[in-house]
């Protein structure tokens, strides 16, 4: 036997032994596919959209297809981003309801000549969007307006689709690829609310790879086996539906996506956090409705009915009539003479049965003296309110305080300190605090508290003081020492969770939600 046929042999037998290992790792390529991505991949040669129509595959799972197939090497994946123009809320109202203009065109139709008013009433639109409308029936001269609305288009011209009518009807579209009389209706609808609006959108651009080709080859030659079994449930497992059977083989190096799991929102959790804090500290929580008559807001604590905080700019009136509250005539009588014996002024009790939105937590503490507290007591509430402020980085109109008493004889201003001191290093982590001298009208001495943010500077955190003996013994009904403190919660929680703009507690940015879970670590 020569040496060449002996190579020959050799090249041949390592030649069938690759082919055989070729073999196997397609087979087992083949093995990792779903079976969306076994049909996608046969279909690679089709357009997105065709792809996504020829399979029964809706665009979301022909993508993910497509990443799985890229991420194994049977594809090459890029997109290309493009505007596409879209629906936006009113656009899918008008596009089941009609356009007002057609409204409008439906009203004159029944009736060639309306005034104004009954033009209005007919087409049942609202005034923004019956002046949209007759701009519009002018401006195709389809109307004339002399006092009454006047048709001047037959019955033929009214039943023909507007060009906009058609536009709708024809979304969504490419930005770019728009026609001359798609670009006019796009202008023209652009100019209105909420009909249409640009959507940036991703269209997947798809390569099969030469490993794709072979794999592609590979199935077809085999043939269509039995689907394997993707999922071991209990049924496969007692009915035995797995003998004879194989199981799709899966790729445990393979990206997956993030999973989020269900968490607590950042500021929620930080509520509960100060919740906890206080009762830790031996405070009960006090509750109460965020709907209030002024006696308790402002009259029981001693705030005269003449004070600027009264005034329609400062506070949210309720405009619908409720009914009064009763309150206890001995209190209601104290209140009164400590009011016109203080202030000097001639006090209304129809002033004071006045409902609000609850501006401030102290009301609750308000309601709590005169409802027979522990002696010594110490009491807190975490309350939402309403003041009609500008909205901006540092102010909300819509807002929490934490609130809360300490009922106890011989108390001082020394130990309010110590209070607010341990409520802003203890719960906001701020490292440096101001008291500052200031007025309320139910409290003698008032404090501010101060904290330095990093952003801001010296941000007020809120106010505290003793209470008046004016506001406790007609509450109470006896002349004890009562701490009191109101501090906004949302500014406590800017500085515990390292935020700038005091309306990023409410955000509905995911992003921003996701990043906590590990920041903060206490209330997570």
């Amino acid at each position: 036997m020569s040496k060449l046929f002996i190579a020959s042999c050799l090249k041949v037998i390592m030649s069938k032994k690759k082919e055989a290992e070729s073999m196997r790792e397609l087979q087992k390529l083949a093995e990792t596919l779903s079976r969306a991505e076994r049909i996608v991949l046969q279909n690679v040669n089709l357009e997105f959209e065709q792809l996504c129509k020829t399979t029964g595959l809706d665009s979301t799972t022909a993508i993910h297809c497509l990443a799985f197939l890229a991420k194994k090497g049977l594809l090459k994946l890029s997109f290309e981003e493009k505007k596409l123009v879209v629906l936006d809320t009113n656009g899918v109202l008008y596009s089941r309801e009609g356009l007002p203009e057609r409204k409008l065109l439906n009203a004159l139709e029944q009736k060639p000549l309306l005034n104004i008013e009954e033009a209005a009433t007919l087409s049942k639109l609202s005034e923004n969007e019956f002046r949209a409308a007759l701009g519009v029936l002018k401006k195709k001269d389809f109307v004339v307006v002399n006092g009454k609305i006047a048709l001047k288009v037959g019955k033929e011209k009214i039943s023909e689709k507007l060009p906009q009518e058609n536009f709708l009807e024809q979304l969504p579209l490419a930005l770019e690829k728009l026609t001359k009389e798609q670009q006019a209706s796009f202008e023209e609808l652009s100019k209105r609310k909420n009909i249409i609006m640009i959507e940036k959108a991703k269209k997947p651009l798809y390569e099969i790879t030469s490993l794709g080709k072979e794999l592609e080859a590979y199935i077809k030659s085999v043939g269509t086996k039995e689907e394997p079994i993707e999922k071991v449930s209990r049924d496969v497992i007692e009915k035995e539906l797995w003998k004879g059977k194989h199981f799709r083989r899966y790729d445990v190096s393979s990206a997956v996506p993030n999973i989020y799991g269900g968490k607590r929102q950042p500021y929620a959790a930080f509520l509960e956090f100060v919740r906890d804090k206080l009762v830790q500290f031996g405070f009960e929580e006090m509750t109460g409705s965020i709907v209030e008559n002024e006696f308790w807001n402002f009259d029981a604590l001693f705030q005269p009915q003449f004070h600027v905080a009264r005034e329609w700019s400062s506070t949210y009136y309720v405009k619908n009539k409720l009914q009064p509250e009763h309150i206890e005539r001995k209190i209601v009588a104290a209140v009164k003479a400590q009011h016109e014996k203080s202030w000097r002024y001639s006090w209304k009790q129809e002033l004071a049965a006045r409902h609000i939105l609850r501006p401030q937590g102290t009301v609750l503490s308000a309601r709590q003296l005169a409802s027979s507290p522990k002696i010594p007591g110490k009491y807190f509430a975490i309350a939402r309110c309403y003041r009609p402020d500008v909205v901006d980085a540092k102010h909300l109109s819509e807002f929490n305080q934490v609130e809360g008493i300490i009922i106890k004889q011989g108390l001082t201003l020394r130990n309010l300190f110590s209070i607010l001191e341990l409520f802003a290093k203890e719960i906001a982590d701020a490292k440096e605090v101001q008291f500052r001298p200031s007025y309320f009208p139910f409290t003698e001495p008032s404090v501010e508290l101060y904290a330095k943010h990093e952003k801001f500077g010296w941000i007020e955190l809120g106010g505290a003081g003793i209470l008046r003996r004016e506001v406790v013994v007609p509450l109470l009904g006896k002349d004890i020492t009562v701490l009191a403190w109101g501090l906004g919660v949302d500014r406590l929680a800017m500085l515990k969770l390292g935020i700038n703009d005091i309306r990023e507690l409410f955000s509905q940015n995911l992003e921003w939600l996701r990043t906590y879970k590990e920041e903060y670590k206490e209330v997570g």
